[in-house]
This record gives C-alpha cells, sequence and structure tokens, in this order.
C-alpha cells in the first residue's frame, strides 16, 4: 500500500496511537544545526555530527543498566532537532557487538521484521546496504551507509528514503569480564519523509523522540542479544512475550541520573532476564515547583487539556482530601488506531499520585507519578508503568507479535510523550 518507506515508518505505526497524546501543535522552531558537519545527503541537506554519550553521562546511568537499557533524550520537544542516546550493558565483548553491527546481511537473524538485507559495495572502511521491511499494509525499502570510524566506533547514514533525513552512531565500551557499554545516538527528521510520517512528526513536538526511541530499541537490544548468543551465553533470540506483570511500581532508586533530567529526559527500562517488559521510568526536570505539578495531576477534570487524545473525563466519585485522597474517574481515549475506555482509581499521596485501571480496557494497567523537589529548583517528575499494551492499536499488536522487542520501545515512546505533554506549559 505505502511503498519506499524505511525502518522509521514501523516507529511510526508503533507511535501513531501515543503521537495523538496531544492535539496538533505548531512545530517547534528550527535551531540552528550543530557546528560540525560531517556529510550530506543527495538532495544537500547537511547530516549532523553526533556525539557519543560523555564519561560523567555514562557513569550516571551506570546503576541503572543492571535494570535494562537506559535512554538520554535531549531536546524532547524539538522535533528534528531531538537527540536519543540508548545506553545497555552487554554481556559479550565490545569486539563482539560491534561485529553483529558491521555485519548487516546478518540483521534479520535478530530482526524477524526484515525481509532482507542486500550488500551493495563494500570499499575499506564503508559499507552500502539496502534493506526491506516485511510490515503490515506496505513494503518498507532503504538505503543506507555504514562507516566504521576506529575499532570503537560505527556510523550509518540513511542515504535514500522517504523517512526523511537521519543518521546513527554506535559507540562499543570494554566494561572488564568479557562484558561491554554499547551506546547508540540517532537522530531524524520524518516530518521530511512520507504523508504517514509527516502526519505522526505534527501531532507531538516529543512525537520524532518517541519514534526514535521505538527503533532504536528495536535494533540496540536486538544486535545485543545476537553477540551474546554467538558469545556462548543460553539465552532465546527474543523473549517468548513482550511484557510481564509489573508488581508494584516504583521508579529506580534515586542516583546521579536523576541530575541528569537537567540535560534532557531520562528513561529506564526494566526487563527481565529474557527481554520482557516489567517496568518503564521516565524523568524529566520542569521548572515548576511540586506543587504546581501536583495541582496539574489532581485535576482530573482538566485531564482532557493536557492530553488531547484523552476525549472525555468523567468525575464519578470523590475521597477523603489530602493527603491520601481518591478520586473515581471515567475516561475514553481515542485517536486514529485505537480506542480506550473505562474507570480508572486516582490516589494522592505526598507528592505521589497512582491511576489504577478499575473498568474496561484499563483492567490491569497502572501509572505512578512521582514528584521531587530539586535541590537547585523545580521538580523532577518521573511517570512509573507497565508496557501499556492496552494502548497499542491493532497494527502495533502486530508488529510486537513479529518481535517482542518493540513491546519495550512502544512503552517508553508512549511515557516519554505524556510525561512531556504533562510539564508543558507549567
Amino acid at each position: 500500500m505505502y511503498k519506499g518507506l524505511s525502518v522509521k515508518a514501523l516507529a511510526a505505526l508503533v507511535s501513531l496511537p501515543l503521537a495523538c497524546a496531544t492535539t496538533p501543535r505548531p512545530r517547534a522552531a528550527a535551531r540552528a544545526a550543530p557546528p560540525a558537519v560531517v556529510a550530506t545527503r543527495p538532495e544537500g541537506a547537511p547530516v549532523r555530527l553526533l556525539q557519543a554519550p560523555t564519561a560523567a553521562v555514562l557513569a550516571a546511568l551506570r546503576p541503572l543498566l543492571v535494570r535494562g537499557p537506559a535512554f538520554l533524550v535531549r531536546d524532547a520537544d524539538a522535533g528534528p532537532e531531538a537527540r536519543i542516546t540508548l545506553v545497555t550493558l552487554a554481556h559479550a565483548s565490545a569486539e563482539d557487538v560491534r561485529r553483529v553491527v558491521t555485519t548487516p546481511v546478518e540483521y534479520p537473524t535478530f530482526m524477524p521484521i526484515l525481509r532482507s538485507v542486500e550488500v551493495l559495495s563494500h570499499r575499506e572502511n564503508r559499507t552500502a546496504f539496502r534493506f526491506a521491511v516485511a510490515a503490515p499494509l506496505f513494503n518498507v525499502n532503504a538505503l543506507c551507509e555504514m562507516r566504521e570510524v576506529g575499532e570503537r566506533r560505527v556510523d550509518v547514514i540513511v542515504t535514500q528514503s522517504e523517512t526523511g533525513p537521519g543518521g546513527s552512531r554506535w559507540d562499543f565500551l570494554p566494561d572488564g569480564d568479557g562484558r561491554s557499554v554499547v551506546a547508540l545516538t540517532t537522530w531524524g527528521d520524518p516530518s521530511e519523509g512520507h504523508w504517514l510520517l509527516r502526519q505522526v512528526a505534527r501531532r507531538s513536538p516529543s512525537a520524532i523522540a518517541g519514534m526514535n526511541i521505538a527503533t532504536d530499541s528495536v535494533l540496540a537490544l536486538g544486535a545485543v542479544r545476537r553477540a551474546e548468543i554467538q558469545g556462548g551465553l543460553h539465552l532465546p533470540m527474543r523473549p517468548a512475550t513482550g511484557s510481564v506483570p509489573p508488581g508494584d511500581l516504583a521508579p529506580p532508586a534515586s542516583g546521579d541520573w536523576v541530575g541528569l533530567a537537567h540535560e534532557g529526559t531520562v528513561l529506564s527500562m526494566l526487563l527481565t532476564e529474557e527481554g520482557a517488559v516489567r517496568q518503564v521510568t521516565v524523568a524529566a526536570w520542569t521548572p515548576a515547583e511540586p506543587a504546581a505539578v501536583m495541582a496539574r495531576l489532581r485535576d482530573v477534570a482538566g485531564y482532557t487539556r493536557v492530553w488531547g487524545s484523552l476525549r472525555e473525563v468523567e468525575v464519578l466519585s470523590r475521597g477523603a482530601t489530602d493527603p491520601d485522597g481518591s478520586l473515581r474517574f471515567r475516561s475514553v481515549v481515542e485517536n486514529p488506531l485505537s480506542r480506550l475506555e473505562g474507570e480508572q482509581l486516582a490516589r494522592f499521596g505526598d507528592n505521589v499520585v497512582w491511576h489504577e485501571g478499575l473498568t474496561g480496557d484499563y483492567v490491569g494497567a497502572a501509572h505512578r507519578w512521582d514528584i521531587v523537589a530539586d535541590s537547585r529548583g523545580g521538580s523532577v517528575v518521573m511517570l512509573t508503568g507497565g508496557s501499556d499494551y492496552n494502548r497499542a492499536g491493532w497494527i502495533t499488536r502486530r508488529l510486537m507479535e513479529r518481535d517482542p522487542w518493540l513491546m519495550a520501545g512502544f512503552a517508553g515512546s508512549w511515557k516519554i510523550v505524556w510525561l512531556r505533554n504533562l510539564l508543558r506549559g507549567l
């Protein structure tokens, strides 16, 4: 149906329900491109230089990696200027992971959504390849150029695609005992791509960041698992199921990672040993004090003004007041690919809010908001929940059945858009 799209179109379908979490807004003003320009697309548009995470960023994120991958998303609301860095711990050497990444013909072994990968040319440290994706409703094709920049870095540029310009950078860092830390940093501008992607991109300022999170999760988690298996670990190529019950919701223990919320939005995934999603936490800083954030979360009747996809909110009953009050409400979430309706219970504690699903499409789903006063002023707001599978449309669910790693990307994508919308305007 839709031809000529690249793998970013998959992320668009995964992200479309979450991108509709707000009503259309004017696109953020474009910022000046970073001063270093390393390549040009055939059309002449600049390809931006991607920076590796600093030693300080890696040290702050390091404690989170025992739970699963962590992300630092810079300029999440800036559309194509967003920079997404995924960091994950591999129980395989840096060289083993690098070999998997630089052998594109093997990508279908860990990415079942790929129909084929063809190497077109290889010269010195550069490889050109084409891939096709077997996706519902459309054929997906793209041309890429890979450049090996030394033993610890690989760059990839999309040279021809209707997804618009984009690029990625891999960094492989030895971590001792045969392990490594893998960082994948990406950018992209699907607002210059196919019509479908343009519609998604314009729905929310943070939608483009959400698309990249979904795509990066599939690629990085699959590549690392492939390297781990080749290194002798007895693990399934991908989890048998994309998610498991989340248990008691709680954000990660406080640490230096919380301070990174001043640099961007931080995302931490809690995965099972197989890689199924248990919990995902997203954190961001706001200049608003905790009382202002709590006031917005307490105003349940006003949620439709915060999240555009909430078409109806009806307060059904109220419990006691502060600090342990509760409120039962009914809501309808509607977007082009899915619709949810049911009742939830909102419980309010001391700078903590819980949303617990009671009936309808919300049964079994829950979220927790934590608001932490920042010593430098303002607040760090955290949103923790499970896989949010109930929010996925049928196309997204079909893709998740094909590759369960998509569940992690979807959970992170949805939460970052939901959190950024809560903080906007505070």
